[in-house]
């Protein structure tokens, strides 16, 4: 019982312990965003084959007369083309993930390349089948699809066992269903707007260019012919080229998410950020000569070889030093000192009197609960165990010795956690004084600073002269702020249109804080991006309107 208990709280724990929809989803816009040209050259040089070759087919199969001649072959050839597809899915998949991570791509030796096109043959020839049937029953289709697109993301780690795989692809699949089931519904939404959109386009644009240019084309000539069959699968064509990039990175952030639970690269991944070159060498550096210099490594080598007589000569060394004399048991006293002398041996002689009559109190009270709890027996059995006086005895012990335990087990725990206390208060008295950001540089975040180093910040850079400098420092003093007041989430891929929409999100109610904002933001990016030389009295004018935005946030 006790270890489904466990099992049922892991299980929780996993599917609480997770990012949103949303936070998945701009993560992957920023990862694509700042894709170098090698991570979406290999997703388009798998897909692209695809997607022309079925447009042909189509239009081949709708109209050509010999179409049932060679239409197996045909069909083989488009069946090679998805394998090939799907395999270069997989690499830009494990490039995702390496992008992610940092990690190098396996190198691809023949024989991983042929167990790759075998294990996505068979998986993918099933979805086929396995995604029709999960959509018409309609609840099974979001497990069901990860499950595929986790086939493509865990590939690369686990090309020599199909089995392992596919309980790896399941085990991602039924993690956090309903972020799983909200990405599907905003992919859907937004690929059906992407559809509408490039129906549109496809439709429009040649009539625009005959009244505009008088450019004459099949798709003016047919009129509303144009809209079939081939139409539309070159239009859902489209729209997977535009949309899968995006579902592939999403599912591959997850199954990275999913597998962080156990191996926690999500946190080396951090802390590769915050030690970058020679600080993480010093600190490696550090722990290293810790351990050189305590004690215990080499008493261990000690032990591991020493002979028995000098281990015992060792241990009477060590236990003769100074900080062990303490531990030693003090000479018994004379018999009249043992009578309390002054006011501090009083105090003491009370404690210990207060806490003796505390023990026979707890004591009293087991009597009373054994007592309670005999006479809810039957009269049969309480009479028996009146008799057995040792049984009652050894219950009572047990209950009594459970209690101490019980007690020893709190006062550790509060000690502990004491002691937590006062090392993280240490730690913080500790630590370094905080480096000043670069503010030249566009990775600097508003969550590099608190509210006032950021102020003191640009007030410093005021006096200096640096107005634009003072100026970003204003700015992300006010997105600080935005942040401990939870109007907004400081994410280093967002925008400041980003921030801003979201500031209209959760405060909408403060429509003096949306315009503020709207102003502080445009007259930054004039600074920031543009070329707009700013002046002393705009700097005053620029801070004013910060203070009063923190104002306003905070009531």
């Amino acid at each position: 019982m006790g270890n489904g208990v466990v099992e049922h709280a892991m299980k929780r724990k996993s599917q609480e312990h997770h990012k949103s929809a949303i936070l998945i989803l701009e993560e992957a816009v920023h990862l694509l965003r700042k894709a170098p040209l090698f991570l979406l050259s290999g997703y388009y040089i798998g897909t692209l084959p695809f997607i022309l070759g079925l447009f042909y087919f189509w239009a081949d199969m709708s109209r050509s007369a010999d179409a049932k001649s060679y239409h197996a072959v045909a069909s083989l050839g488009i069946a090679l083309l998805y394998i090939w597809m799907k395999c270069w899915h997989v690499v830009f998949a494990a490039r995702v993930k390496m992008s992610i991570s940092g990690q190098p791509v396996p190198r691809w030796s023949l024989h991983r390349m042929l167990t790759l096109v075998t294990t996505q043959t068979l998986i993918h020839a099933t979805a086929f089948f396995i995604l029709p049937l999960a959509a018409l029953v309609a609840i099974p289709f979001g497990w069901c699809y990860a499950f595929y697109q986790n086939i493509t993301a865990e590939a690369i780690t686990e090309l020599d066992d199909l089995k392992t795989l596919c309980q790896k692809a399941w085990f991602q699949a039924k993690l956090w269903p309903r972020q799983n089931h909200m990405l599907l519904a905003i992919i859907f939404i937004f690929g059906v707007v992407v559809f509408l959109n490039l129906a549109g386009a496809i439709y429009i644009l040649p009539h625009l260019l005959k009244k505009y240019i008088g450019v004459e084309s099949m798709f003016t000539l047919s009129g509303s012919h144009v809209i079939n069959t081939t139409f539309w699968v070159v239009t859902i064509g489209i729209s997977y080229l535009c949309m899968n990039p995006l579902v592939k990175t999403v599912y591959a952030l997850r199954c990275f998410y999913g597998a962080a639970l156990k191996s926690g690269d999500d946190l080396k991944t951090e802390l590769k950020g915050l030690m970058p070159g020679r600080t993480g060498v010093a600190i490696g550096l550090f722990v290293v000569a810790l351990f050189a210099g305590s004690p215990i490594p080499s008493i261990a080598i000690e032990t591991h070889f020493a002979s028995p007589e000098a281990l015992d000569r060792s241990i009477d060394e060590v236990m003769e030093r100074r900080e062990f004399t303490w531990r030693m048991p003090r000479e018994l006293i004379a018999e009249d000192e043992k009578t309390p002398k002054g006011p501090i041996a009083s105090v003491v002689a009370w404690i210990i009197d207060k806490l003796g009559k505390g023990i026979k109190a707890v004591i009293n009270w087991v009597d009373k609960l054994m007592d309670w709890l005999i006479g809810l027996l039957p009269a049969g059995d309480r009479r028996t165990a009146s008799s057995n006086a040792n049984w009652i005895t050894s219950v009572r012990v047990a209950v009594f010795v459970l209690l101490i335990g019980i007690l020893c087990a709190l006062v550790y725990i509060l000690w502990r956690s004491w002691m937590r206390r006062q090392n993280a208060q240490a730690e913080i008295v500790a630590a370094a004084v905080e480096s000043t950001p670069n503010l030249e540089n566009d990775d600097t975040a508003a969550d590099d600073l608190p509210v006032n180093r950021w102020l003191e910040l640009a007030r410093e850079l005021t006096e200096k002269g640096s107005w634009r400098l003072a100026i970003r420092a204003f700015y992300l003093a006010t997105l600080a702020n935005l942040a401990e007041n939870e109007l907004i989430t400081i994410e280093k891929f967002k925008s400041n249109r980003e921030y801003e929409n979201e500031l209209h999100r959760r405060a909408h109610q403060k429509e003096a804080l949306l315009k503020a904002f709207s102003k502080s933001r445009e007259v930054f990016e004039r600074v920031w991006y543009g070329m707009y030389e700013i002046t002393r009295p705009d700097l005053d004018h620029y801070a004013a309107i910060q203070k009063r935005m923190m104002t306003i946030a905070q009531s």
